[in-house]
């Protein structure tokens, strides 16, 4: 039985285990009838070699009220585009590919890159943004939800519970984020238990209570990968290219609409996932790199909004942020003796070491260079750029469509 308890400057939608899916589906079904719903995957071809993606697609097939799911796939060629094609044949929904290594989006890359857009040559921000610039192509769509492709106990109840306070006309949100515990025989989640939360805390102490650290500290799961909103939002708001995706994200949805329009469900009572490894000996790979850019995010976020952030600034961050971590390892302790789970100090705090390091190499970049890598632009600017950009878009993606059913041989026009 979850808690209903309402911290923090948003809503929290907790599931307090009471209704049946088939009841909210039914809603949702009646919800998006007219104002239509994309679903956004962001996948590896290797994804569908492994358990996740097959048992999503078996999820789907029960979430008929999706009007498109748009399968964002990288790092995959010709024949592995037309295997995930087939995988996803049985689906209810119409589906689409974004095909990012395919030569007519790879001709569109370098129209955005010959008009001076910064575009880098791939990761999962790239695809994001390209995707959700197809779906908004499509003015039936008022509703775009995304949630990641890696999740091994995958549940159509994800989705459901992550849109419907966005479909829902008694609702006026936004922006919805899920949440989830990240815990199976062991608490996993690192980096948002002892990263994230002790950084914004150590800021909070330093600084003092910002809006803007408020509203990030309002977040149970802030790295969730999975997140809803409507078409006028989506339209208007930047995307990071790099692993601080979900934190840049965060604070684009924070400019430009207000936190009681921003809400967070819990969307799954655990979440599983592929683990990254912590790489302390590597800090451009795992979760060091990881902590790295979320933490450069934060400081550009806080940079642009005022802040001066000296080096004796950073010094005594790195000390609060040590004080806050280890009173997170002792929390996290008991925790698990509560619950009889695995736990190690040692383990632990090894990992608030590496964040630590994390932490000072983000200074080091920050300082070198504040601005960073460019986000990619809101969708609203490439359009007062080049107008027809997005009907061309929508045009690449339905030529190769239809050059995939020619060649697994599914009469056209069957999705």
């Amino acid at each position: 039985m979850a808690d209903f308890f309402q911290n923090g400057v948003i809503t929290t939608l907790q599931d307090l285990g009471r209704r049946p899916l088939e009841e909210m589906e039914d809603e949702i079904r009646r919800y998006t009838e007219r104002q239509k719903l994309a679903l956004l995957l962001p996948a590896l071809y290797s994804e569908f070699e492994g358990p996740a993606m097959p048992g999503i697609i078996e999820q789907l097939k029960g979430a008929d009220y999706v009007h498109r799911i748009i399968l964002s796939l990288d790092r995959a060629d010709e024949e592995q585009l037309r295997k995930a094609y087939e995988a996803m044949q049985e689906l209810p929904s119409q589906v689409r590919f974004v095909w990012h290594d395919g030569p007519r989006i790879q001709k569109l890359y370098d129209e955005l890159r010959a008009a001076e857009f910064q575009i880098p040559e791939g990761g999962k921000g790239r695809g994001v943004w390209l995707s959700m610039g197809y779906a908004l192509a499509d003015k039936q769509i008022e509703t775009i939800a995304l949630h990641d492709c890696d999740i091994v106990n995958y549940d159509r109840s994800l989705l459901a519970k992550l849109v419907y306070p966005i479909v829902h006309p008694g609702t006026d949100f936004e922006y919805c984020k899920g949440y989830y515990a990240r815990v199976n025989a062991k608490l996993h989640g690192r980096v948002t238990r002892l990263f994230f939360t002790p950084l914004i805390r150590s800021l909070k102490h330093l600084r003092g209570s910002s809006r803007f650290l408020d509203y990030l500290d309002s977040f149970r799961y802030p790295l969730a990968g999975e997140f809803a909103f409507v078409r006028s939002l989506a339209k208007g708001i930047r995307i990071a290219s790099d692993w601080g995706l979900e934190i840049a994200t965060l604070g684009e949805v924070f400019e430009n609409t207000t936190v009681h329009r921003v809400a967070q469900a819990e969307i799954a009572e655990t979440y599983e996932h592929k683990h990254r490894e912590l790489s302390r000996d590597d800090p451009s790979a795992g979760l060091v790199r990881m902590a790295t850019e979320i933490a450069k995010s934060l400081f550009r976020a806080l940079a642009s909004s005022g802040e001066m952030l000296s080096v004796s600034f950073f010094h005594s961050l790195f000390l609060n942020y040590e004080m806050q971590s280890r009173q997170a390892i002792e929390q996290y302790n008991s925790l698990a003796l509560f619950n009889g789970l695995k736990y190690s100090r040692h383990d632990e705090i090894e990992a608030s070491e590496a964040f630590v390091q994390a932490l000072k190499l983000a200074m080091e970049e920050f300082h070198a260079d504040p601005v960073g890598e460019a986000p990619l632009v809101a969708w609203v600017r490439v359009r007062a750029a080049i107008p027809d950009f997005p009907k061309r878009l929508a045009e690449a993606v339905r030529l190769d469509h239809e050059d995939l059913e020619r060649v697994v041989g599914l009469p056209a026009g069957v999705r």
